[in-house]
């Protein structure tokens, strides 16, 4: 149990705040508590987030019937599925805190990889809930010119893991 918690990825991160707080402290230690504080709300804030958004994603496989995931997001919904998948995609909003227990909880339900690979590359590229955010930081030109020029990708990222899944040796 305790190993799953604490693989090397997690007591690394653990080890580098323990030093940067070490190193902060001699240089001055109320910056350190300040700053310690900051770290300590940041992280219930995010731990509120995660907790609901996974309390969210799993109310969605409860009440969205799993049959009409499969049959529209299934593995024998082929192109129509990486298509619908990437417009869900596109139209989920929220950080990857809110959006991947969505499309995980969606996946689980019966949505295919490929499918799914859909989902997470369109949030990732042209989430409606970033776009404006984009348009008032990179201007309006910018954010056309990057939404047009990757409407694609996830379609073609979908399609990709379609063709990767044929492959018998292919993550066995």
């Amino acid at each position: 149990m305790l190993s799953k918690i604490f693989d090397s990825t997690t007591l690394g991160f653990m080890a580098a705040a323990i030093i940067l707080f070490i190193i902060v402290w001699i240089k001055d230690a109320s910056l350190a508590v300040s700053a310690s504080k900051d770290g300590l709300t940041l992280f219930v804030r995010y731990a509120v987030l995660i907790i609901s958004s996974m309390l969210i994603a799993a109310y969605i496989q409860v009440l969205i019937p799993k049959d009409l995931i499969t049959s529209y997001l299934g593995g024998a919904s082929g192109f129509k599925g990486i298509f619908l998948g990437s417009l869900i995609g596109g139209l989920t909003p929220g950080s990857p805190y809110a959006a991947l227990p969505f499309f995980a909880g969606i996946m689980r339900m019966g949505a295919s990889v490929p499918t799914t690979v859909a989902m997470v590359c369109a949030w990732g590229l042209w989430s409606i809930g970033r776009i404006p955010l984009e348009a008032a930081v990179m201007g309006a030109k910018f954010t056309m010119i990057q939404v047009i020029s990757s409407f694609i990708l996830p379609i073609l990222a979908g399609l990709v893991a379609w063709f990767l899944e044929t492959i018998p040796w292919f993550m066995t």
